[in-house]
């Protein structure tokens, strides 16, 4: 399952509504074409179902085009209305005992030996009806994601305690190195009925409202229906998995990051011996640390480190580096979400 949803706002102004952060060529092929290509060819792994909005299904049969791989189905939202709708629809399109693994479309994981190896581990403990998620294991104080606490052992798993949002740089300093926390990485693996299951239990308005807009679930694409709009817009964290007394998370280091922040995309990328990325036409001179992009005007910059400046037609963003989780609010402010970059 390949969730491509969300406008990527904090990669603004490269990401914009009309063509988000992945599918754009910010790190060798676009993130949707590498999240279609994890799982492909794989003995026991069917073809992927996709989840995308209308405006994006045009970009998606690209993705797919480029990919080179085949397409089980293609669920398109009339509207995005977070995780947790998604997966209900997607669930109801299977057969119940299918084991679903889910993966968000934008996401990076460098080392695919173990995180295949985590998926199998995860495909085992969701055929017993056990709820997996992943956890990555912190290697520094996020307050950018949501953790997980993590109890006893359940096979290669631990059951979780409970799922926490964000957190205030204290507690991130706390959670982040207690041994018992791990960052939430949004990537979930149960089976079908399972999960239909357990989202009649904790959310049955939004099973029968997905239900209601069906359709023919035979059918390559299916679009939703206008019954679909009206559903609450809720991700799987808060719709299922805080209560759901079978939840059990493994824990990663498979190089993963969410590429959620210009400063995440610097740490992902190939860096110049002045610990630089570079892309376009750019002249730095003293510059160390920093995300330096330009879409076609030149680039001076001097004297700065740990800066983000990123060029397009018709903005120019610069902003610190560690401040990078702050551009989704610049992007509010500005009132820009609709400009393309």
């Amino acid at each position: 399952m390949i969730l491509s949803g969300g406008a990527g706002t904090r990669l603004w102004p490269l990401s914009v509504p009309d063509r988000p952060k992945q599918f754009l060529d910010l790190i060798g092929e676009p993130l949707f074409v590498q999240a279609l290509q994890r799982l492909d060819g794989l003995e026991g792994v069917g073809d992927p179902v996709i989840v995308t909005g209308r405006d994006h299904l045009a970009l998606v049969e690209e993705a797919i085009e480029r990919a080179n791989v085949a397409v089980h189905r293609i669920l398109v939202e009339p509207t995005g209305r977070n995780t947790a709708p998604a997966l209900i629809a997607a669930a109801m399109s299977l057969e119940p005992a299918e084991v679903m693994v889910v993966l968000p479309a934008d996401h990076i994981i460098s080392d695919r030996g173990a995180f295949l190896r985590a998926v199998f581990s995860a495909v085992d403990l969701a055929a017993q009806f056990e709820m997996v998620t992943f956890g990555v294991t912190p290697d520094r104080a996020e307050t950018g994601y949501g953790y997980i606490e993590a109890g006893e052992a359940v096979g290669d798993g631990r059951r979780v305690i409970r799922f926490k949002e964000k957190p205030d740089e204290s507690d991130a300093h706390v959670m982040a190195f207690d041994g018992r926390h791990y960052w939430n990485s949004g990537m979930f693996v149960f089976r079908a009925d399972a999960l239909l299951e357990e989202a009649r239990t904790h959310a049955p308005d939004l099973v029968d409202g997905v239900e209601s807009a069906m359709g023919d679930t035979s059918r390559q694409v299916i679009v939703l229906g206008p019954d679909f709009e009206r559903v609450e817009a809720i991700s799987i964290d808060h719709a299922v998995m805080e209560f759901t007394k079978n939840a059990v998370m493994i824990p990663i280091d498979v190089g993963w990051t969410d590429v959620g922040t210009w400063h995440s995309l610097w740490e992902a990328s190939s860096r110049d011996a002045s610990g630089n990325v570079i892309v376009g036409d750019v002249t730095a001179i003293e510059v160390t640390g920093s995300y330096l992009s330009s879409s076609g005007r030149r680039i001076a910059v001097v004297g700065v480190d740990d800066i983000v400046v990123v060029e397009t037609p018709d903005t120019v963003l610069i902003v610190g580096r560690d401040s990078a989780q702050k551009v989704r609010d610049l992007v509010e402010r500005a009132g820009d979400t609709d400009r393309a970059g």
